[in-house]
């Protein structure tokens, strides 16, 4: 496509919600649309506007005002769904309907749509299933974060539409310096040592008891370690609640830290590369620390993270709904005794996932051209 078009991309997601997540996988996108062709227009369907518009410098329309979300699609050239985990019911249905009635709207405007690097499932309700199966038959391409994604659209019937297994587009993106990394240390009051573990959790309604055991075990790694413990939250403000309920229940919580500002996706990612290893239950977490080449511990509580794990080949996790304190803690063990050989894995890996998740962006520039 030639530079200096006057094509309207408009983007649908999880934006706006302050989860890092989420938010990396926007400007990522962003990124690397502007890369290549700088003059687009972008719009981003949010729930933040003035803050969307503020970080990405993008146009931004309030995702929940219809008949504003109506004209951004009408003013579109391509709707760009996702990425991240947009269509599963495990949340709720609602925002499922959501995402998929964006689609629908957008298709019967006549306008392309392009399922973009999309994590899809678990879909639980057969309604939910079907519904989402015609949708995706009507969409013009589809990009999917793992191959647990795809075997979830070919259950739902879907064929004829081009679809492909690439990568999450976190994968190339840059994070801040380390001079910066340390002013976020000196700024959160808490001293810049090289050794940290870092910590990046969430809450779960499926196991209550979570933060004690997770202090427990974290006490534990900290008497066999001597390393102190950085809690990075990825979803402000929700994480640093959860984060301060694991720190509170520590014996050793003198030997930790919370950062508990709102920093943007390079600042948390930076983070995510200064400590030494990690344990991350959100999956963002953990792409981090690909990206970073931070050993890491997963801890897994959706399929969209046994996915990223698989994927990855780490063998270093626990099931969150079933995991027991010395097995969290051996793989915590196993991953500081041999991270300078996980550094040079990772290495190798990201060069792979990083292949993968660059061609997403070539069907972008593909639909606006046909």
């Amino acid at each position: 496509m030639a530079q200096g078009s006057e094509k309207n991309i408009l983007f649908s997601g999880y934006y706006g919600f302050d989860n890092s997540g989420d938010d990396a996988i926007l400007y990522s996108m962003i990124q690397e649309i502007r890369a290549i062709d700088p003059n687009l227009k972008l719009n981003v369907l949010s729930y933040n506007p003035s803050r969307t518009r503020k970080f990405y410098d993008v146009d931004a329309t309030q995702r929940f005002h219809f008949p504003r979300v109506r004209e951004a699609i009408g003013s579109a050239d391509l709707l760009i769904s996702g990425g991240g985990s947009l269509l599963q019911d495990e949340t709720s249905s609602r925002s499922l309907y959501y995402y998929l009635g964006i689609m629908k709207m957008a298709k019967a405007m006549g306008k392309k749509v392009y399922v973009y690097a999309n994590g899809v499932g678990p879909i639980h309700r057969p309604l939910n299933k079907k519904i989402t199966g015609r949708i995706l038959n009507s969409v013009d391409m589809i990009t999917l974060r793992d191959e647990l994604s795809l075997k979830v659209v070919e259950s739902l019937g879907v064929q004829g539409v081009p679809m492909e297994v690439t990568a999450d587009p976190v994968y190339g993106m840059k994070s801040i310096s380390r001079d910066k990394v340390l002013e976020i240390l000196r700024a959160e009051g808490i001293h810049p040592r090289e050794d940290y573990m870092g910590i990046s959790v969430r809450a779960w309604k499926k196991t209550p008891d979570l933060a004690e055991k997770l202090a427990r075990t974290l006490d534990r790694a900290y008497v066999a370690l001597r390393k102190p413990i950085l809690f990075i939250p990825l979803h402000y403000p929700e994480d640093v609640h959860f984060s301060d309920k694991v720190q509170g229940a520590m014996v050793h919580r003198n030997h930790t830290g919370v950062i508990r500002g709102s920093y943007n996706v390079r600042e948390i990612q930076g983070l995510v590369g200064f400590v030494e290893l990690i344990v991350g239950m959100r999956l963002h977490s953990l792409i981090y620390a690909v990206t970073e080449k931070t050993p890491a511990v997963g801890m897994v509580y959706d399929p969209k993270v046994q996915a990223h794990v698989h994927q990855m080949g780490m063998e270093e996790y626990v099931d969150v709904e079933d995991w027991t304190e010395d097995q969290l803690l051996a793989n915590i063990l196993t991953v500081a005794q041999n991270k300078d050989f996980l550094k040079r894995q990772l290495e190798r890996t990201h060069r792979e996932v990083l292949e993968q998740s660059k061609r997403n962006v070539t069907y972008v520039f593909n639909l606006l051209d046909e």
